[in-house]
Formats: structure tokens, sequence, C-alpha cells
């Protein structure tokens, strides 16, 4: 084996959605000594389900980690809807970890059900103080090559050379998402200063750290 992972991983939700099984308290069962309880002609598909993994990060910045406070926090609900997460407002996301804010999952009957209930749901996610990957997922989901299927491990630099191509950088529409929901939200008055998107926060507190 190239990788051996004893463990559950984090697209572990994708598999509960479109199976009903919690794998979570069936593997507490067995590590209690419980025999597994179903066959493999047991677990059945249904549906189709997608995982955004929300991070602390800047994408037009190679994806650098955006350490920082959360100032304001507007999280997605609703029927097939699933977040995963302990972030809150007031919360300092440090520099030292993976900045991993939560796990957002949804469920539909087809494909396409599943990415348009995604994108409602990141619609309703807002994040206030830090640069997170929101947006670009929503970039991502009302992707043509994306919606067709036509995936590959070099999609996302692919993606990217599109965007540049046709004169719509990433930046311009995550900087607009995020002025309609700090309007919408009533916090005008008080939101956070942008920064500038050429101004990585990681790296200015691992100079600073380095200069002690």
């Amino acid at each position: 084996f190239l990788e051996m992972n004893t463990r559950l991983q984090v697209e572990h939700p994708v598999t509960e959605l479109t199976t009903g099984h919690d794998l979570v308290q069936t593997q507490f069962r067995i590590a209690a000594g419980e025999p597994l309880g179903l066959r493999q002609e047991d677990v059945e598909w249904r549906g189709s389900a997608i995982e955004c993994r929300i991070y602390a990060e800047d994408p037009d910045a190679g994806f650098l980690p955006s350490p920082g406070t959360v100032t304001h926090l507007g999280r997605p609900f609703g029927p097939g809807v699933r977040l995963d997460s302990g972030v809150y407002a007031g919360w300092t996301v440090p520099m030292e970890y993976d900045p991993l804010l939560a796990k957002l999952v949804v469920w539909a009957r087809s494909r396409q059900d599943a990415i348009a209930r995604m994108l409602r749901a990141l619609d309703e996610y807002y994040v206030g103080g830090i640069k997170t990957n929101l947006a670009f997922f929503r970039q991502i989901l009302d992707d043509g090559e994306f919606r067709t299927g036509r995936l590959h491990i070099g999609f996302i630099e692919e993606f990217f050379r599109r965007k540049a191509a046709s004169g719509c950088p990433p930046g311009d529409v995550e900087a607009v998402a995020a002025l309609v929901a700090v309007i919408h939200a009533g916090h005008s008055q008080s939101a956070a200063p942008v920064s500038s998107p050429s101004v990585s926060r990681w790296r200015n507190q691992g100079r600073e750290r380095l200069l002690r």
C-alpha cells in the first residue's frame, strides 16, 4: 500500500448521505467489540451528494491560509443541507493548524439538483473578517465543465486559466459577494475594513515571528 488510513476520511458525510448509514456510529460499535451490522449487499446508493470543505484561505494567492478572527458568521440551513463545523463569530483561525472551518455537504436526488442546492447553501454562507474559498466554490459549481462532469486532475489549473482568459478575475466576484453580504447583514458600519488581496496575513505573521 502507498497509504493506509485507519480512520474515517473527511469526505465520509458524502457516503453517509448517499447510503443512509452512520459511519461514525458504526465505527464506535466495532471499537466496542460489536460485529459489523451490515453486509456489502445491504449498501445501496441513492441520490447525489456534494461536499465543499470551507477553508480560511485565499484561492487567488495560491490557496495560502488566511488566519484571523471571524467577525460575522451566517450559516446555511434547510432540507438536504449538512454543516459539520465548530466555528463561531469571535473565533480566531490560528496560523499553526489546518485552516479548515467547516464541511458543507448537500444531498439531492440528482447531481444537478445537488449542485443547485449547494449553490443556494453557499449563497447563504457568509464568513466575515477573513478570506475564505466560498466564492471559489460558487464559481466552480457554476462552471460548465464541472456541471457536465468533465473533471480531471488538472481541472483547477485549467479553470483558473479559463477565468483569466475571460477577463473575469475570481477575486472580483468574491469582493462583490462579500460587499453584498455585509450590506444585507446590516453591518456596513461595523464591518472590518477590506484588506488588499495582494497582502497575505499568513505570510506577514510568519515573517513577524521570524523577526522575534
